[in-house]
C-alpha cells in the first residue's frame, strides 16, 4: 500500500522535473489529447466511455499532487477510479488507455533537452502512481458491491429459513385443516351411510322392505354429499384436470366453482396465455390466486373478481382484481400476525425470481375508486418454454 509518505517523499525528490514536465506538457495538452483520443480510437477501446477517460490528462493531476494536500489527492483519484468502474470501465481498459496517454506524452518531454530524461522519468512514475491510484479505486468500488451483495444474499438466506419455518407450520395448518374437513363432513357421511346399510340388511334379512325406498333415497343423499366434499377437498389441494387438460382449464373451473359456491361474479382473461409454463411456476401461481380468492371472501365484501393470465418468451403474469372495500398494505404488512396471507404470497413468488405487487384503495364516497389489486410476476427461461 501506498501512503502519503511515501507520496511525499517521491514529490520532494522529483518536484523540479515534474514542474517542468508540467510546463512542457501544459504548452502541448491540446495536441496530447489529440493523438490519444486518435490512438483510443484506433485500438478500439473504450469509445462509450471516451468521455469519462478524456479526464485522465496530466497537468491538472500534476497541479494537484505538487501543490495540494497528498491525502486529498490520492482520496480524489481513488474516487475517480470508482466512478470508472460503476460506468463500466475496466480496469484492463483504463491501463491501456493511462499507457497509451504516457506514449502520448514522452515525445514532448524528450524532444528538447538531455536533461528532459529527468522529467520523463518523473512523469512516469507519476503514471504509475496515478494508475495506483484509480485501480485501489476499483478495488474500493468492487470491494463496496461485493459486501452489498453479502448482505442481500444473507437477507435473502434469513428470509428464506422464516419462510421455510412459517411454509412447514402453513402444511401443519392444511394438514390439520383437512383432517378436520374429511373427519367432520366425509367421516361423518360416511358412518351414517355405514349405519344405514346395516339396516338395510337387518331388513332384508327380516324380509321388511317397508322403508328400504327411503333409505336407500338417504344413502343416495349421502353418497352424493360425500362425492362433492371429496371434489371441494381435492380443488382446493390441485384439480385432476390440471394434470389431464392443462393449468388454464384447471384454473377456469375454479374460477367457476370459486363463483358457483360463494355468488360472486369472477371473469377470467387468459387470451394472452400461450405458454406451457413450468411446474414450479404453475404450483406457484395456483397458490397465489387460492390466497387472493380467499382473502377476496373473508375480507373484501366485494362484488366481483377479475383474473388476468398472460405469458411471454421471458415472463408469465397473474392479476387478481376485486372491487371490494380495500385496505391500507402498508399498515397490514407492518403487523405479521394480520399480514401471513399477503406475506406468503410474495415470499412464494420471490423464491422464484419473481415479483409480486399489492395495491388497494380503500372504499370511499365514490364507489368506481376502490377494490384491491395483487399482480404477480415470474420469469421464465426460454428452454422451459414449449
Amino acid at each position: 500500500m501506498i501512503d502519503n509518505n511515501a507520496i511525499g517523499s517521491m514529490v520532494l525528490e522529483d518536484k523540479e522535473p515534474l514542474l517542468a514536465a508540467l510546463a512542457s506538457l501544459s504548452s502541448h495538452s491540446s495536441k496530447i489529447l489529440s493523438s490519444w483520443r486518435m490512438l483510443l480510437k484506433r485500438y478500439g477501446l473504450c469509445r462509450k466511455h471516451a468521455v469519462l477517460l478524456s479526464g485522465l490528462h496530466a497537468a491538472p493531476q500534476l497541479r494537484d499532487l505538487i501543490f495540494k494536500d497528498l491525502q486529498g489527492y490520492k482520496e480524489k483519484f481513488e474516487r475517480q477510479g470508482q466512478d470508472l468502474a460503476r460506468s463500466g470501465v475496466n480496469p484492463e481498459c483504463l491501463a491501456i488507455a493511462v499507457a497509451l496517454y504516457v506514449e502520448c506524452c514522452l515525445p514532448y518531454l524528450l524532444s528538447c533537452e538531455p536533461k528532459n530524461v529527468a522529467c520523463a522519468k518523473a512523469f512516469a512514475k507519476w503514471a504509475s502512481t496515478y494508475e495506483f491510484f484509480l485501480l485501489t479505486g476499483y478495488a474500493q468500488y468492487e470491494s463496496a458491491e461485493r459486501q452489498k451483495l453479502e448482505e442481500r444474499i444473507g437477507q435473502a438466506e434469513r428470509r428464506l429459513k422464516d419462510f421455510s419455518v412459517e411454509l412447514g407450520e402453513a402444511y401443519e395448518k392444511e394438514r390439520r385443516h383437512l383432517a378436520q374437513d374429511l373427519h367432520d363432513e366425509i367421516g361423518h357421511d360416511l358412518i351414517v351411510l355405514k349405519l344405514y346399510t346395516e339396516v338395510i340388511a337387518l331388513d332384508l334379512k327380516k324380509n321388511d322392505t317397508s322403508q328400504l325406498q327411503r333409505k336407500l333415497r338417504e344413502s343416495v343423499v349421502l353418497i352424493k354429499h360425500a362425492l362433492k366434499s371429496v371434489r371441494h377437498l381435492t380443488f382446493d389441494l390441485g384439480p385432476a384436470i390440471w394434470n389431464e387438460q392443462g393449468f388454464v382449464p384447471a384454473v377456469r373451473l375454479y374460477a367457476r366453482q370459486f363463483a358457483d359456491r360463494t355468488g360472486l361474479k369472477v371473469r377470467l382473461n387468459a387470451a394472452r396465455m400461450q405458454a406451457h409454463l413450468p411446474a414450479h411456476c404453475e404450483t406457484a401461481l395456483y397458490k397465489v390466486l387460492q390466497g387472493a380468492l380467499s382473502n377476496v371472501v373473508a375480507h373484501a365484501d366485494a362484488h366481483s373478481v377479475k383474473i388476468t393470465l398472460a405469458s411471454g418468451l421471458e415472463s408469465v403474469a397473474l392479476k387478481i382484481e376485486d372491487d371490494g372495500r380495500g385496505f391500507n398494505v402498508a399498515r397490514k404488512l407492518d403487523v405479521p400476525h394480520q399480514s401471513y396471507g399477503l406475506r406468503a404470497m410474495r415470499e412464494r413468488i420471490e423464491l422464484l425470481g419473481g415479483a409480486i405487487t399489492f395495491a388497494s384503495r380503500p372504499a370511499r364516497l365514490r364507489a368506481e375508486c376502490r377494490g384491491t389489486t395483487i399482480e404477480a410476476h415470474l420469469p421464465l427461461q426460454e428452454s422451459e418454454i414449449a
